[in-house]
């Protein structure tokens, strides 16, 4: 045996009652019955004992039992967990586990061992089936998305009756939209595409990328912001100069520190006696405005001249240039050697005309080095007066701001009743101001390189090529191995010989063989197609997990394959009563199915809760581990057991 099967089920009622249904150890079970007698419950009670938060046992079970046990065996290690039953609401967090040789169930509820809560029962199961490959306790929440838990288990683990031959939902609680997330997220952990490591790993990587794009984000929207905290600061602490709250302004190249510095000792400070008025001040900025406007007006002047200038010594460059390039034809004369250039004669005249174009040649190589040597400076004085007209516009700026402010406490302390009153005034503005707006500004102090450098090597540790190639290997093995079994199970068109298709999305579609056409589940038609595609699946997850020796129990409970063939309720079926021969020649081959796959594989246990009672079978007879009928008043929870209360 290589896989964990379940021994033993026993449920405990008052009075020292226990009902308990033994199970054969890989190999396939079977309990008949007719409706109502509990056979269904079998599946919520192992569901409640593997840490389900909800208590799903019918309310006839939650009357008359107290709690519940399963024993699990893998050889010879043994795993017992009881819960105790409410008799309504959810699950109890009371769990009880024991684990060990040679175990047995207690003959009481009183008797189950190892009390703890519920969390720590499912991190002990998660430990004895091998799920938690990790020792990190930071990962021990469920909040954990992509860790994989016990409660991630049981979609392989049941084929219940609102799934066995749904169109729609694929495996055990993927309807329900809080658990589908938490099996969409741990599928390839179970397929063997990524460990416990690499997806917590993932998680991680995730997490940092996403805070570090936020930091990056909050500081080039501090670096745009910077200034306006400047111009803020400064015009604030206008105010409060302007009212006698501090002696004197900050130097106009002052850092934004040490503008809130000042500003924070007037907020602690509070309000002071005055210090002075604001007249002298609002001189001096006036006279320095009218200083500023001055010089920008005089260097706006320079620039303009400056520009016409370089406009027309460009001009006149490209003019000397010309004529230079002219002149230069003429350079293979010899104009010193006494000859005429023209008839090559020594005369006056020649002579005279070579002394011409001598000179003339002179003066343009002179205008061409002057054009060459002022351009270049005309362009770095240019540039030079671009500067000043920058600082003392911005200076500019800054006078005006505290002008204003200055004009703003002016036209305030005019109506106000004392200085006091406006300084009070001035100092709630300078609070609020450090309280909301100053704290928008603060440069964070994030250590990015070394965000950089984890998230560097997680992407290392992550691989997704990798984890992308082996978890399509999964569902191309998984895919094969349920055409196969398709094949050996009763269909009809468009099933018939069509091709499976498994995606970890997790999704099923079927390749008809005709045509090619890819079918959708709910496309594909016919209870008896979906009890097939539903079984192969179960059995070809279950090949898979037993081939990557995936933490998955062997075991397959399944709630009834006879459902195309019978109707709904009533008592115990026998294969004779199918209305029709080829509904009874399908239930045999489907039986035969069970069989032979379960003895195919090494460590699976299959439960079958059935209403067909197949007497024509022996090893189906053979296997049946009750007959819970009408006439036999079997039932989960004997009729003769008291209520709780």
């Amino acid at each position: 045996m290589t896989r964990w099967n379940v021994r033993e089920i026993a449920l405990y009622g008052v009075g020292a009652r226990r009902r308990t249904i033994e199970f054969d150890i890989d190999k396939v079970n079977v309990i008949t019955g007719a409706s109502g007698t509990g056979k269904s419950a079998i599946i919520d009670a192992i569901d409640y004992c593997l840490g389900s938060t909800d208590c799903r046992l019918p309310f006839f079970v939650r009357g008359h039992a107290v709690a519940v046990a399963v024993h699990w065996v893998l050889g010879d290690s043994n795993l017992i967990v009881g819960r105790k039953i409410p008799e309504s609401g959810s699950g109890t967090n009371q769990t009880f586990v024991r684990t060990g040789k040679n175990l047995r169930l207690p003959n009481t509820s009183e008797g189950l061992e190892g009390p703890t809560n519920r969390d720590t029962a499912r991190a002990m199961i998660e430990k004895s089936f091998g799920i938690q490959d990790t020792d990190d306790p930071a990962v021990a929440a469920k909040s954990e998305k992509g860790r994989a838990t016990i409660r991630d288990v049981t979609p392989y683990l049941f084929l219940s009756g609102d799934i066995i031959i749904s169109r729609e939902t694929l495996l055990h609680d993927l309807h329900r939209p809080e658990k589908a997330r938490d099996i969409k997220a741990t599928m390839p952990y179970f397929l063997g595409a990524v460990n416990q490591t690499s997806v917590l790993a993932a998680r991680r990587h995730r997490q940092l990328e996403a805070a570090l794009g936020r930091i990056e984000r909050e500081a080039k929207a501090q670096e745009r912001s910077q200034g306006l905290l400047t111009q803020r600061s400064i015009a604030l602490l206008t105010q409060a100069e302007g009212i006698g709250l501090i002696a004197e302004l900050p130097s106009s190249d002052a850092s934004d520190q040490l503008l809130l510095d000042q500003l924070r000792g007037i907020a602690e400070n509070g309000v002071l006696t005055p210090a002075s008025g604001d007249s002298e001040t609002r001189a001096v900025l006036e006279e320095e405005r009218r200083q500023l406007v001055s010089e920008l007006q005089t260097l706006r002047e320079k620039r303009q001249m400056l520009r016409r200038t370089i406009r027309e010594a460009a001009g006149y460059g490209t003019a000397v240039s010309g004529q230079s390039h002219k002149l230069k034809l003429v350079e293979h004369l010899k104009l010193g050697d006494g000859r005429c250039p023209v008839c090559d004669a020594e005369n006056a005249a020649g002579l005279a005309m070579a002394e011409q174009i001598q000179n003339s040649l002179t003066i343009v190589a002179h205008e061409v080095l002057a054009v060459d040597v002022m351009r270049p400076r005309l362009d770095d004085h240019s540039g030079h007066v671009e500067n000043q007209i920058g600082s003392r516009s911005g200076r500019l700026r800054e006078v005006e701001a505290q002008l204003s402010g200055l004009l703003r406490v002016e036209e305030e302390s005019a109506g106000a009743a004392s200085l006091l009153q406006e300084r009070a005034r001035v100092v709630g503005r300078i609070d609020q101001f450090l309280e909301t707006t100053a704290r928008d500004y603060e440069i964070s102090s994030t250590n990015t390189a070394s965000l950089e450098s984890e998230i560097e090597n997680l992407r290392d540790q992550v691989d997704p090529q990798a984890r992308r190639e082996r978890l399509r290997d999964a569902e191309n093995m998984v895919s094969n191995f349920a055409t196969d079994m398709l094949a050996d199970l009763p269909t009809e068109v468009p099933a018939t010989g069509a091709r499976v298709v498994f995606s970890s999305a997790p999704s099923l579609s079927l390749i008809e063989p005709t045509r090619r056409a890819v079918l959708a589940m709910a496309e594909v038609g016919s209870d008896q197609n979906y009890l097939a595609m539903h079984l192969a699946l179960s059995f070809s997850l279950q090949k898979l997990f037993e081939t990557m020796r995936a933490p998955v129990p062997g075991l397959l409970v399944i709630d009834q394959i006879s459902r195309p063939y019978y109707p709904k309720g009533g008592d115990e079926k026998r294969l004779k009563e199918m209305e029709k021969d080829d509904d009874q020649v399908a239930m045999q081959k489907i039986v035969r199915f069970l069989f032979e796959e379960t003895a195919r594989r090494a460590g699976l246990q299959v439960i079958l809760i059935e209403h067909a009672y197949i007497e024509e079978d022996p090893e189906y007879v053979a296997a049946v581990k009750g007959r819970w009928t009408k006439a036999s008043g079997v039932k989960l929870i004997p009729s003769d057991w008291p209520n709780r209360n």
